[in-house]
């Protein structure tokens, strides 16, 4: 019985003279103490550089807050640049069509853009900012082809028609 009143003497001893202490804060970094000759040879030696904190790249990562059709954005590049034109910076349905003129073997139309410039139109001819195709000037009429990239990135073939308004239509035709 005796080891055991002793074994358990020991161990409440250890427990009391452990919580009445506080723990030592130790430093962040702590270097030992090194003789002369060690600090000497260290100091030959390279410099191990001090790693910097962590930092968030953003280098070949997607952006969540922008569009999933931002990627088919180089397409579009492609066609502004195909359609060099000034007629390539406004929407098809910002442009009034003003006059056609039809009996000629390239009949000609004119459009008048937002700012108040007016520009020709030949069949063929490039037009909006998707890229549309002049497909056909006729006497009521301009016909632009385009591609339209819908909301989940298929591209759909859409014909627009620019129409004269009433009151030019019934000029032409007096």
């Amino acid at each position: 019985m005796a080891p055991r009143r002793a074994l358990v003497l020991i161990a409440l001893a250890t427990a009391l003279a452990a919580c009445g202490t506080k723990p030592v804060p130790r430093p962040a970094a702590a270097a030992p103490v090194a003789a002369p000759a060690a600090a000497a040879a260290a100091s030959d030696a390279p410099k191990k550089p001090v790693e910097a904190e962590w930092v968030y790249s953003s280098a070949g990562k997607r952006d969540p807050f922008r569009s999933f059709l931002s990627e088919l954005s180089g397409e579009k590049r492609e066609r502004e640049t195909r359609c060099a034109t000034p007629l390539g910076r406004f929407e098809i349905e910002q442009l009034k069509l003003v006059a056609v003129v039809t009996g000629l073997e390239d009949p000609v139309a004119m459009v008048e853009a937002p700012n108040g410039v007016g520009y020709s139109l030949r069949r063929g001819a490039c037009i909006g900012k998707n890229g549309g195709i002049v497909s056909a000037v006729r006497s009521d009429g301009v016909v632009v082809a385009e591609w339209v990239i819908r909301a989940d990135g298929t591209r759909d073939s859409t014909q627009t028609v620019l129409r004269l308004p009433k009151q030019a239509a019934l000029n032409i035709e007096e």
